[in-house]
């Protein structure tokens, strides 16, 4: 299609998006009933507009899910139609404002980013960059609620595509232990089977959302995030998947968090089974619904101390503040359309804004895990790191140092006075934020924390977080005083000019101030397989991800020590982390050497690097 034929569709495609939402201006002020034929005019619009951008598929490299919108759309309003029909006016009502009118305008803006926004390369930048813009001027916005009327404390949304079994027990405990507070329950049907469907439909609640043709978790759970503040009635908004059964208490908790703070923009439990450090261990059989209930009993108690702020956190059940999500054009970037990373970017957003996610670790619910992910997950999550990476500029894993996060599990501090901590090279900022966390959770409850950083690209993401934050050779223009605590939150070996930062936390902290670092270990089974296939030292360094293009010095325990004993600290604590599953592969490769029984040299080759604690005594 010429350059000129496809401007003209594009522009043919947002006029009638235009003509769509005058319609529905009108709808909105004069009624359903009485103007049953412009719902049908709209069901002929949608269709023309499905055809008009299914004219362009072919041009649109990247993946999304505007076909399985455009068949959604025309069969959404004539289901409308035939409600009135049938005489059932509330039951149309309820699908114009929470199926149809949702749709279309979520629609629009979808279509706009995929035909418009993300048309070539430079135009995808011009957009990431405007979001950039738009995202730092909310960061400098007051973090306040605007006044507004609410019936219920939460809007529940069950976002769910066929499993009717455990959907119902989903739905059934979400009843059985939303007890504390007030709820509207909403339901989206993905694309289900006709039978599940029929049985949600059955069901007494009266908003139901429903859309025949599946449009994958991603695109789902971006409409329900971008659009539910059109139709919900709860403060706030607390998104379920199917896959997840509530607990006792669990909606009092994260109610109460909540309220605690208006810069909470989110709020997640823990759970049994999830990645990103959101899962603990649990006593119970798997699945064994009652005695994890019994369970929950008694794990379900409200402690604001083991509210945890998070740079990063998963949705398989959360509470959002719909003011925030309204603040964003498409709650997620249509870029990552199946999911994987979805929620990296959606949290890198909020974190930009300047808003809190909390992990409550005082309330537990179940999650069945894995119910909605498909044989191709490790291609689709190849993707959209890849993606992560092409828009940000950072890798999503690496910028969260999630084995210094890890490591601080070990660490604990009481303390009752104001801290002062001083975070160098943060990346997003995950470490600081369990430092504080285990702080609190400690009795300290006045901390502050300021950052500095050798890469430019974490600015945005630290802005949002800390009191004052800056380059590191910017020290003395964002600095002032004396610091309790320092944390490098990056791999030593990923340092630029790491004798500068150690010396920048030395000189900062005051007598007997402590210095917490991880190094990465070079001779790691990981490493050694990553040179053998390839990717060998070069100047004496090892590029541990080739996207970041980052070196990684050789660093060992003596070097270090003798270089902060100068600066005068000494080291206090020390932990080796170890990958267990990488210790049979190191017997075989000791074996192959025949190099046997070596726990020496075996521990060395499962070792991920060392986690240390210094004091400054001068």
């Amino acid at each position: 299609m010429e350059q000129k034929s496809h401007d003209a569709v594009v522009s043919h495609i947002f006029k009638l998006f235009d003509t769509g939402e005058e319609a529905i201006q009108f709808l909105n002020e004069n009624g359903l009933e009485e103007n049953q034929y412009l719902l049908q005019d709209m069901e002929v619009l949608c269709s023309s507009i499905a055809s008009a951008i299914e004219q362009l598929s072919p041009q649109i490299e990247l993946k999304n899910k505007l076909k399985e919108i455009g068949l959604n759309a025309p069969l959404t309003a004539a289901r409308i139609c035939q409600a009135i029909t049938e005489g059932s006016s509330e039951n149309a009502y309820m699908q114009y404002l929470c199926a149809f009118v949702p749709l279309f305008l979520f629609w629009r803006r979808y279509a706009e980013f995929f035909l418009i926004h993300a048309a070539d390369e430079p135009a995808l930048e011009r957009w990431h960059t405007q979001e950039r813009e738009r995202i730092h001027r909310i960061l400098e916005l007051p973090k306040q609620d605007e006044p507004r009327k609410y019936r219920y404390d939460f809007s529940v949304v069950v976002l769910f595509y066929g499993n009717q079994k455990m959907t119902k027990e989903c739905l059934d405990a979400i009843e059985t232990y939303t007890k504390g507070r007030s709820y509207e329950l909403i339901t989206f049907d993905n694309g289900s089977d006709p039978e599940t469907t029929a049985w949600c439909e059955s069901l007494p609640h009266l908003k139901k959302i429903y859309y025949p043709h599946n449009m994958g978790s991603s695109a789902a759970g971006n409409l329900i995030f971008t659009m539910a503040p059109y139709y919900m009635e709860g403060k706030y908004l607390l998104y379920v998947s199917n896959d997840v059964i509530v607990t006792p208490r669990y909606d009092e908790i994260l109610y109460q968090c909540m309220e605690s703070d208006p810069k909470i923009a989110m709020a997640a439990p823990v759970c049994n089974s999830a990645s990103n450090f959101q899962a603990i261990k649990v006593p119970y059989p798997e699945n064994d619904l009652q005695a994890m209930a019994d369970f929950a009993e008694g794990y379900n108690q409200c402690n604001p101390r083991k509210w945890a702020d998070r740079a990063r956190l998963f949705s398989i059940l959360a509470c959002f503040r719909p003011q925030v999500l309204q603040k964003m054009y498409l709650a997620d970037d249509p870029l990552f359309c199946y999911d994987m990373f979805a929620d990296d970017d959606f949290s890198c957003s909020l974190r930009r804004m300047g808003y809190r996610q909390v992990l409550c670790k005082d309330v537990f619910v179940h999650h069945y895990g894995s119910a909605t992910i498909g044989e191709n997950q490790f291609q689709v999550m190849d993707l959209g790191r890849t993606q992560f990476y092409q828009k940000h500029g950072v890798d999503a894993w690496e910028s969260l140092g999630s084995d210094l996060y890890a490591s601080l599990d070990t660490f604990s501090l009481s303390s009752s006075r104001p801290i002062r901590i001083l975070a160098l090279n943060p990346l997003f900022g995950e470490s600081a934020l369990a430092l504080c966390s285990r702080l609190r959770e400690g009795g300290c409850d006045d901390l502050t924390v300021d950052a500095l950083t050798e890469d430019s690209r974490y600015l945005a993401d630290m802005a949002g977080l800390f009191h004052h934050s800056g380059m590191l050779h910017e020290e003395e223009q964002v600095l002032s005083g004396q610091y309790d605590i320092a944390i490098v939150g990056s791999n030593l070996g990923r340092c630029t000019d790491l004798r500068a930062v150690l010396r920048t936390a030395a000189r900062r902290l005051r007598s007997d101030g402590l210095l917490i670092t991880q190094y990465e270990n070079f001779f790691s089974l990981g490493n050694l397989n990553a040179a053998l296939i390839g990717k060998l030292p070069q100047e004496g360094t090892f590029a541990h991800d080739p996207k970041e293009s980052l070196g990684m010095r050789i660093i060992t325990d003596y070097a270090l020590e003798a270089f902060l004993s100068k600066e005068g600290m000494n080291l206090e604590k020390t932990a080796s982390l170890t990958n267990e599953a990488w210790k049979p592969a190191a017997d075989q490769l000791l074996a192959f050497f025949d190099i046997q029984q070596n726990e020496q040299a075996q521990n060395l080759l499962s070792s991920l690097g060392k986690f240390q604690v210094w004091r400054k005594t001068s």
